[in-house]
């Protein structure tokens, strides 16, 4: 499972990134600007001024400028080029290897992911087998001539709706001929199944779920694919700040035998201070929960050199078994 700290390694927004874009979108605002400069969490201040006294304007003032930070943030997987220079090259050739990986375990197997970017999309394509994302069609090939032209609003294409999902999966089955990429929180360049153009942020993220009946079964998926018993969760880059994501985590560590493995570039004291400061409830039980702890950023696991490394040679033992 991925979240922004995942794509960072590729030049993708932090969430301090994208305060700042959507702060230098809504300078003509002075609501905006004012409540922007009091609280650095844009996804909280997306919160504040959608369920708060903001007018209409506002409103719509602040959707945009979270767009268009996606849609700057789709401008760098769009130009990323790793063939002029070594380091992206390898980065992403790293990137392709845990995957790769992954895809030869046995049974059906997920990426399961909070970002909301095409990165994956736009740049990685399985060797082994092909990524395919249940119930919604790709936008391009990833690494075709098209996976480097934009997407325009013409592209966007809407999730189906409840009777038109239900006829798709009575339809279709998942295969353990694909490597399933679930977007938990649904993807730029998605229309909701009501035509709207909404992206799962905020503070309530659980009744945006529910509204939206394929990010509602992704959602059901996550829970039955970690319950299962005995499974393996590899996360890279993800700060642990979204209940409806630690709840499953820690009950399938305490009921089901869990194995959970983090990348993180972080030491593990510092670590385990921010993941119970992001999470009181269930933050100390993930922590203690934890099966395999992997300190390396995607430049330490696969330098430009192109060697190599402990911090993969540790990966590939304790999370592959090799």
């Amino acid at each position: 499972m991925t979240a922004a700290g995942y794509t960072r390694n590729f030049g993708g927004f932090l969430a301090e990134d994208m305060w700042e874009k959507i702060f230098n979108e809504v300078k003509d605002s002075p609501a905006l600007k004012s409540i922007l400069s009091n609280d650095f969490d844009y996804e909280s201040v997306y919160h504040k001024v959608h369920y708060g006294d903001y007018s209409g304007n506002e409103k719509k003032a602040i959707n945009n400028a979270i767009l268009k930070a996606y849609k700057k943030l789709d401008d760098i997987a769009q130009n990323y080029i790793p063939a002029t220079n070594v380091s992206k090259a390898e980065v992403l050739y790293g990137a392709k290897r845990i995957i790769d990986r992954l895809a030869l375990e046995e049974g059906i197997n997920f990426f399961f992911t909070l970002n909301q970017d095409l990165f994956v999309e736009r740049l990685i394509s399985g060797t082994n087998i092909p990524i395919t994302t249940p119930y919604m069609p790709r936008f391009f090939i990833p690494n075709s001539i098209n996976s480097k032209l934009p997407i325009n609003d013409a592209d966007f294409k809407t999730v189906p709706t409840q009777d038109g999902l239900d006829t798709t999966k009575h339809a279709t089955t998942l295969s353990s001929n694909e490597f399933h990429y679930i977007k938990l929180h649904g993807s730029f360049g998605w229309l909701s199944s009501d035509g709207s153009n909404k992206l799962v942020i905020g503070r309530n993220k659980e009744s945006q779920i529910a509204d939206e009946p394929l990010l509602l079964w992704y959602s059901e998926l996550f829970k039955q694919v970690l319950f299962r018993g005995e499974r393996k969760l590899l996360i890279i880059g993800y700060g642990f700040r979204d209940d409806h994501i630690n709840k499953p985590i820690a009950e399938a560590i305490e009921r089901h035998g869990l194995k959970l493995y983090i990348i993180t570039p972080t030491a593990p004291s510092v670590f385990k201070d921010e993941l119970i400061k992001a999470d009181r409830v269930y933050g100390n039980q993930i922590f203690e929960g934890l099966t395999g702890y992997i300190r390396a950023s995607f430049n330490d696991l696969f330098p430009s050199d192109g060697n190599d490394t402990d911090a993969w040679r540790e990966l590939q033992k304790t999370f592959y078994n090799d």
